[in-house]
C-alpha cells in the first residue's frame, strides 16, 4: 500500500539512537493487517480518540493511501506487538497561491505512549523524518499540531492561521450585493462527487492548502464508518454561477436550543469558494436561515471578509485564533523560489539552522513580474535588505501569513540594515492570508 515515492530509507541515526535505549525503530508493513490495526490504534490512542471498530479499521486500512508509517516497539512491554510511538509521512503538494504548489513532506500521527515519555523517542522520530526528507531532495516539511510548544525546537514555524467565528444573526442584515448565480440545496452524497474538483480550483487561490484524500472527503461528508452517525444532521448547499457552473459549496449542521425553538445554532462545517461571488452567496445562505440565532464557523481564514458583508460587524465575533500549519524549510533556494512576490527587491537572508539544512546566507532577488531567484551569497550585500533569522522564523514567513514586524519586535529576526524588515514585508505580502482548511 505504500507508494514507492514515499518508501524513503529508514533513518539510521534515529534507528541507532533508539536501539541504545532498547527500542526497535522500523517501517510498518502496510500489507500486514494485524500490524497495521495495532499501529493505528496506538497512534490514535496517543490523541485520546476512541478506539476503532473493526469496520472502521477496515476502511482505514483500505484507504490509508501512499503513506510511510513508522513505529517504535519495546520488546519488554506487556504487549510488545503494539508500538509505543508512531509517525506517518508522505509527499504532498502544498498550495502557494497563484495556482502554484511546492512539494512538501507531510508529517502526521506523531505519538509517544505515556509509558515511554522523556526517552528521546519524539526527537528520534522527528529528526529521522527531516533527515529522510532532506536526503530525498524534498524542500519543505509540514505538519499540523495539537500542541504549539513542541515543534519549534526542530525548526518548524507557524505559517498559516485559522479563526473560529460566532455570528449573532438576530436583527442582522446581509448588505453585500448578491451575485447573479444561484444557491441550491443538494444531497450530501451528490455534493461529495463534485467536491474534489471544486476544492482543487479553490486551493489554487490561496497558500497553505493541501489536497484531501478519499478518506478525508468521506469523513467530511459523513460517508465513512467513523463519521456516519453525523449523516442525519449534515446539510449541503452548492453555488452555481450565472452560467450554471458550480463554483462553491457549504456543509453545515443545525442544532436545536432546548429552551427556544427559534434559536437554533448553525455550524458551518466546511465552506469552499472558487470565486468571490460564491463566497458571498454561500455566506448569505448560511446567515439567512429561519429559526437560527447563532452561526458558528470554525477553522476559517483570519482575513474572512464576512464583517463587511453584514449590517453589524460586531455581530461577527472571533472566538479563537490559532496557528495551524507549521513549515520547516529544508532547501532554501527551492522553497523561496517556488512562490510569487509582491514587489521587486533584493533581500539577503542570513539563516541559522542547528540541523544545518537551511544554514547559510541566501540572496532573494524578486522581479517586477513576481518571480524570484535565490542564490548562496557570501559577498557584500550591496544595497540589499539584510535579515538575520532562524530557520523557524523562515518557515513562519514563507507563505506571508506571519507579520515581519511582529517577528522583528519579538527578536525573532534582526535587521542587518535599517528598513530591512519593511522591505521584506513588502516583498512577502500575499493577496490573501494563507489558510489550511483541514488537519492532517
Amino acid at each position: 500500500m505504500t507508494d514507492d515515492a514515499n518508501a524513503l530509507p529508514l533513518d539510521e541515526t534515529s534507528r541507532a539512537a533508539l536501539a541504545v535505549a532498547g527500542l526497535a525503530y522500523a517501517a510498518l508493513d502496510m500489507h500486514d493487517a494485524p500490524a497495521f490495526d495495532g499501529w493505528l490504534q496506538s497512534a490514535y490512542r496517543g490523541f485520546h480518540f476512541d478506539a476503532f471498530t473493526p469496520e472502521q479499521l477496515a476502511q482505514y486500512r483500505e484507504g490509508f493511501g501512499p503513506t510511510r508509517a513508522i513505529g517504535v516497539w519495546d520488546s519488554t512491554a506487556a504487549e510488545p506487538e503494539n508500538p509505543v510511538a508512531t509517525v506517518a509521512s508522505w509527499r504532498s503538494p502544498l498550495s502557494l497561491g497563484d495556482a502554484r504548489t511546492i512539494e512538501a513532506w507531510a508529517i502526521s500521527l506523531v505519538s509517544v505512549a505515556a509509558t515511554h515519555r522523556r526517552r528521546g523517542i519524539a526527537r528520534a522520530l522527528l529528526e529521522g523524518e527531516l533527515r529522510a526528507a532532506h536526503a530525498a531532495g524534498i524542500p519543505l516539511a509540514m505538519l499540523t499540531v495539537s500542541e504549539a510548544t513542541i515543534y519549534g525546537r526542530w525548526g518548524f514555524g507557524p505559517a498559516a492561521y485559522t479563526a473560529d467565528y460566532r455570528i449573532d444573526t438576530r436583527g442582522l442584515r446581509f448588505i453585500a450585493p448578491l451575485p447573479a448565480g444561484r444557491v441550491h440545496g443538494v444531497a450530501t452524497a451528490a455534493m461529495r462527487e463534485l467536491a474534489p474538483a471544486i476544492m482543487a480550483r479553490s486551493h489554487d487561490r490561496v497558500a497553505g492548502e493541501v489536497p484531501f484524500d478519499t478518506q478525508q472527503y468521506d469523513r467530511m461528508f459523513a460517508l465513512a464508518a467513523r463519521t456516519a452517525s453525523h449523516a442525519p444532521k449534515l446539510r449541503a448547499a452548492r453555488y452555481d454561477d450565472e452560467h450554471g457552473e458550480p463554483q462553491g459549496f457549504v456543509l453545515y449542521s443545525v442544532a436545536e436550543d432546548a429552551h427556544d425553538f427559534a434559536a437554533h445554532t448553525l455550524t458551518v462545517e466546511h465552506l469552499c469558494a472558487v470565486t468571490d461571488d460564491a463566497l458571498v452567496a454561500l455566506w448569505h445562505h448560511g446567515l439567512d436561515q429561519d429559526l437560527v440565532s447563532t452561526v458558528v464557523a470554525p477553522m476559517r481564514p483570519v482575513d474572512e471578509p464576512l464583517p463587511w458583508m453584514v449590517s453589524n460587524p460586531r455581530a461577527v465575533q472571533t472566538i479563537a485564533r490559532r496557528e495551524h500549519l507549521w513549515l520547516r524549510v529544508l532547501d532554501v533556494p527551492a522553497a523561496l523560489s517556488a512562490r510569487r512576490y509582491a514587489v521587486a527587491d533584493r533581500v539577503l537572508l542570513r539563516v541559522a539552522d542547528p540541523m544545518g539544512f537551511a544554514e547559510g546566507d541566501w540572496m532573494l532577488t524578486s522581479t517586477p513580474d513576481g518571480e524570484a531567484t535565490v542564490t548562496a551569497h557570501a559577498a557584500d550585500p550591496d544595497g540589499a535588505a539584510v535579515i538575520d533569522l532562524g530557520v523557524e522564523a523562515l518557515g513562519a514567513l514563507l507563505l506571508g501569513g506571519t507579520p515581519v514586524e511582529a517577528l522583528r519586535v519579538a527578536g525573532r529576526l534582526v535587521e542587518g540594515a535599517p528598513g530591512s524588515a519593511d522591505r521584506l514585508a513588502a516583498v512577502l505580502r500575499p493577496a490573501r492570508a494563507p489558510h489550511l482548511s483541514t488537519w492532517f
